[in-house]
């Protein structure tokens, strides 16, 4: 039960959080905790989800007669977040340990992996904002995937970037700030390295997943914007 509260203490005391998680790492708790909020924000978002798919498929060639509805399938989505997550927390934990073993000489994976499994709640935070930002603005003005995440960061001051800029300039907002800020103390305790180092490895693996972000917008991504 320390661990679930510790996921939405790490937001007002994460140093104390981390020296926890230094002693004894947890992942498993936080984890499933993170899951279900993103599943019920996810769920919550399925009109929207959906309306974007409709769009989406409006705008193709005519499917067959008899094809099924895409839009159908973006509640099946909702089981597959587990997968996703757990893929993004063991590539951003992998990153954070080479980064952190280049700079102080010594890393552990376990650790780094609950770092960014508790410094992920504030994506969560994110993602309720943008179900707040979706229900002012009405399912009407859903016309593509990425009208899924509403402009929150940067991406506010540059309204007609292209994929690549959009994507890179969304990633920097408010709350995935905290999140790199989350990540630099949780690299500093649990590894008992210089603020600096923690900064410099959170920050890089931060640019490192913006950067990677972008490109994957610029190839799979709908319309910017």
């Amino acid at each position: 039960m320390g661990a679930v509260l510790d996921l939405f203490n790490v937001l007002l005391e994460p140093t104390a959080v981390f020296e926890r998680v230094r002693e004894k790492p947890k992942f498993l708790a936080p984890f499933l905790v993170i899951c279900a909020l993103q599943m019920i924000i996810g769920f919550l978002n399925l009109p929207f989800t959906q309306a974007a798919m409709h769009a989406m498929a409006a705008s193709r060639p005519a499917a067959p007669a008899g094809a099924a509805d895409p839009a159908k399938f973006a509640a099946i989505g909702l089981l597959f977040v587990p997968v996703g997550l757990i893929i993004a927390y063991v590539i951003s934990a992998g990153l954070l340990w080479i980064l952190t073993s280049l700079m102080s000489g010594e890393a552990k994976f376990i650790p780094l992996l609950s770092v960014t499994t508790y410094a992920s709640i504030t994506g969560v935070l994110l993602a309720t904002a943008g179900v707040v930002v979706l229900r002012l603005k009405g399912i009407d003005n859903v016309t593509s995937m990425a009208d899924l995440q509403p402009a929150l960061g940067l991406d506010l001051l540059v309204p007609e970037a292209g994929k690549f800029l959009a994507s890179v300039l969304k990633a920097i907002n408010p709350f995935t700030i905290w999140g790199l800020i989350l990540t630099a103390i949780g690299v500093t305790v649990t590894h008992k390295t210089s603020k600096g180092t923690g900064y410099t490895v959170a920050t890089v693996s931060f640019l490192i997943g913006v950067l990677v972000a972008g490109g994957l917008a610029s190839l799979f991504g709908g319309r910017a914007g």
